[in-house]
């Protein structure tokens, strides 16, 4: 066995099979779920607040601005798969990494401290005086949340291509029990400033969580003592270019939409109803998304693409299947009503959003595949104009509804998501 093996990937001849592909991908999904768990963790402990409305519209803008200010290193995890082959390489993503989570997180405390805020929240997004106050402190808190998000994505690159993703399960579960306690924690001391402790405990919970996945990976690291990579931070930087470029245009969908929602009908009870909502949608179809590491580091040849397909497609319509139940069927009260606390109110208002959104994980896996094949192949300027062409449907989509049409701001925003996604997929199909 040669010393890169530790870190390079195998191909695997005829491609993966079913099991080979589910002992690399059930890891990753569990992890994508529990992360998916967080924002409904803090939308239930949120709903149960002295201001459940207004804590949970606060949180949803400042997390969909923080989203927005951590896009440049969203991307990090798919580069660290493709490029991270040996020490070497690894030594110059961590080196990259580190800088630009420093940098993003400048760019944070910037928004966050500057009338930039003002400009960015109040006029451009028109969001209400008093969730704009609430959500200011919130947003410089998570301001502080991307760089140990950086780090971590950076280091479970070199775990997946190890095929040593069991770890990051256990990483994403460190994170998410460290959140809950620190929100239960926080709500008990401070029950009327229920979106700052939720923000404080999101930054806690990450920190743990990329001090786990760093000390599995030193282990990796150590069985591999090759230096054969000629890739330098100027070939690192080229290909990360385009990918930067697609996660911070993907990042502003969330901004937009709460734009769109506060134009629209309802809109004050929408903000309120469309993180909620948006967190069930994601925690259902949120395994999806780890289709795209899957298929960056198993998809070495056609034979491999192929039976790649067959799985990812099979699992995207088990979700469809389990959303769509969950949307049309009594369960959709006992979640939503037991399980997030909204009222029923807010319940009715996002059930018709609901229940269009049950084709969403359809879209999300058939997207992850082939962005997976065009990353591995470096083709990441595909996958950022996919990605414009997405943002550039949804914002017509939002535009379309607020002049011409008369829908809720939670139905106005499904839609929205919906037309960008199904136009993204085309443009990667295309491709």
């Amino acid at each position: 066995m040669s010393s890169t093996v530790a870190i390079a990937d195998r191909p695997l001849e005829g491609g993966p099979t079913v099991r080979q592909m589910l002992a690399l991908w059930v890891p990753l999904a569990a992890s994508i779920v529990m992360m998916v768990l967080e924002p409904s963790i803090i939308n239930i402990g949120l709903g149960r607040t002295a201001e459940p409305e207004l804590a949970l519209a606060a949180f949803g803008v400042a997390y969909s601005l923080a989203l927005l200010v951590e896009a440049p290193i969203i991307m990090l995890l798919d580069a660290s798969v493709a490029r991270s082959t040996d020490r070497h390489a690894f030594a110059l993503v961590r080196r990259f990494t580190l800088a630009l989570g420093l940098l993003v997180t400048a760019i944070g405390l910037l928004v966050s401290l500057t009338p930039l805020y003002t400009l960015l929240v109040e006029r451009l997004m028109n969001i209400p005086p008093d969730v704009a106050a609430r959500t200011r402190p919130t947003l410089q808190i998570l301001s502080f949340w991307p760089l140990p998000i950086a780090w971590r994505r950076a280091h479970q690159g070199v775990l997946i291509r190890a095929r040593r993703t069991a770890v990051i399960t256990v990483a994403t579960a460190a994170r998410l029990l460290t959140l809950t306690g620190a929100l239960i924690g926080g709500l008990l001391l401070s029950p009327t400033r229920g979106a700052q402790v939720a923000g404080i405990a999101m930054d806690f919970s990450v920190v743990v969580e990329a001090a786990v996945v760093t000390r599995a990976t030193r282990q990796v690291l150590c069985a591999d003592r090759s230096q054969d990579t000629a890739l330098t931070l100027g070939d690192l930087w080229r290909f990360y270019r385009p990918l930067l470029a697609t996660s911070i245009l993907r990042q502003t969908t969330q901004p937009l939409l709460n734009a769109g929602i506060a134009a629209a009908a309802v809109a004050r009870a929408s903000l309120a109803a469309w993180p909620v909502g948006w967190g069930f949608v994601t925690l259902i179809a949120g395994p999806a998304w780890s289709l795209q590491q899957l298929t960056t580091a198993l998809a070495t040849d056609q034979a491999a693409y192929r039976r790649l397909e067959r799985f990812a497609l099979t699992l995207s319509t088990i979700f469809a299947l389990l959303l769509c139940l969950a949307a049309f069927t009594p369960l959709y009260d006992l979640v939503l009503g037991g399980v997030y606390n909204l009222s029923s109110d807010l319940r009715e208002l996002a059930r018709p959003a609901m229940q269009l959104m049950v084709v969403y994980p359809l879209f999300l896996g058939a997207q992850s595949l082939l962005r997976g094949v065009l990353i591995r192949r470096g083709c990441t300027r595909s996958v950022r104009s996919a990605t414009m062409v997405n943002i550039f449907t949804l914002a017509l989509t939002l535009l379309a509804g607020v002049t011409l049409f008369a829908p809720t701001g939670m139905t106005l925003a499904a839609l929205a998501t919906l037309t960008g996604a199904a136009a993204e997929l085309a443009w990667l199909r295309w491709h």
